[in-house]
């Protein structure tokens, strides 16, 4: 991700989410060391986003979206499966992530990537949802990603 990807990462953020981020905090994010930011493409178009912050040797998977129009086409499993494989390449031990209570799709799919559910944040969004607390341990002697 850069600069330049923000106008349409910004897009696919309000989209996707109630109470989307400011662009401040993708800007932010962009200017830290300790975290990656990824965008998926077709073609030349900002499709997907993934938001990674990295604390020692833990990640938090901040952010994730895809384009309304190309969800279920395998993006966001896409974005996950980078994250992971930037998680054996530095030693990452746990992955850490929120995800609404309400938000069956995004469970389902943490979960088919090997996060399981740990705990809950009562009230933790804006609006009063809970949030789910998932979490995957990174087998770095195992040579898969998933």
């Amino acid at each position: 991700m850069t600069e330049e990807d923000l106008d349409e990462v910004m897009a696919i953020e309000r989209e996707s989410f109630k109470f989307p981020w400011k662009r401040e905090f993708f800007c932010y994010d962009l200017s830290r060391k300790s975290a990656y930011c990824l965008v998926a493409k077709r073609a030349e178009e900002v499709v997907g986003y993934i938001i990674i912050l990295q604390v020692l040797d833990e990640f938090h998977l901040a952010n994730i979206a895809v384009k309304k129009e190309y969800r279920r086409q395998g993006i966001g499993s896409r974005l996950l499966a980078e994250m992971l494989k930037i998680a054996k390449a530095n030693k990452i031990r746990n992955i850490f992530l929120e995800v609404r209570r309400s938000n069956l799709i995004a469970q389902r799919l943490y979960e088919k990537f090997g996060f399981h559910f740990s705990y809950v944040r009562k009230a933790y969004y804006e609006d009063g949802e809970d949030a789910l607390v998932y979490e995957k341990r990174i087998n770095n002697n195992d040579q898969s990603i998933a």
